[in-house]
């Protein structure tokens, strides 16, 4: 088999995805909400719309992918922010404890 060889930028998304899941997962845990609850887990959300966006750019837009990069980057450090319980997906704001 041959490996997938990513640009630099589909490793930087990659790792965002994959930093925001395990943040995710955590606050699921933390929250006692199981994943197969679409309509309440974390999880879920940040799957749904890194596939949603994922499908709304083009590869060939680096700025615009950079941008989501940016804006990903400090919803991140929101997820992973210790009085972060979760969000309400009416208005898209987070919810603090």
């Amino acid at each position: 088999t041959v490996a997938a060889r990513y640009s630099g930028l589909q490793k930087e998304v990659l790792s965002l995805y994959r930093k925001f899941i395990r943040a995710s997962q955590n606050k699921d845990k933390i929250n006692n909400v199981s994943p197969n609850n679409s309509s309440q887990s974390i999880t879920n959300y940040i799957r749904n719309q890194f596939r949603l966006k994922a499908g709304q750019v083009s590869r060939r837009e680096i700025n615009k992918i950079e941008l989501l990069l940016l804006k990903g980057r400090r919803q991140l450090e929101q997820v992973q922010d210790p009085h972060y319980s979760g969000f309400q997906l009416s208005s898209f704001s987070p919810k603090l404890k």
